[in-house]
């Protein structure tokens, strides 16, 4: 009779904590991306769509709001305190992602 023998691939907790990390992050950037252009493309605030992407990243934008003018290019508006966020998010996602890493090598390394 043969035997058989059914193995799972290694998984790490860094694999998954990395993973989660990036679809906040990834989610995070797009709904930052799309407001800008949205307002970039001078969207009308009235459609529901276009509420709705502003009242969910306008809390994501909240602690970067005002930290610059917004231009206005004829019927063009950019939100320069959209890019700041955006450039914000990266940083703090980098700052964690570095946090985790010592914080994995660390216990890698009681583990031996």
């Amino acid at each position: 009779m043969t035997e058989y023998v059914i193995t799972r691939p290694y998984y790490d907790s860094r694999m998954y904590a990395t993973r989660l990390l990036s679809a906040i992050f990834g989610l995070i950037e797009f709904l930052l991306v799309l407001r800008f252009v949205l307002e970039l493309l001078g969207a009308n605030p009235s459609s529901q769509f276009v509420a709705w992407v502003y009242s969910v990243s306008g809390s994501l934008l909240a602690p970067f709001a005002g930290a610059f003018p917004n231009w206005d290019l004829g019927g063009f508006t950019i939100d320069l305190s959209v890019i700041f966020a955006m450039i914000g998010y990266a940083i703090i996602f980098g700052l964690i992602s570095w946090v985790l890493s010592l914080l994995f090598s660390a216990m890698n390394e009681a583990r031996l």
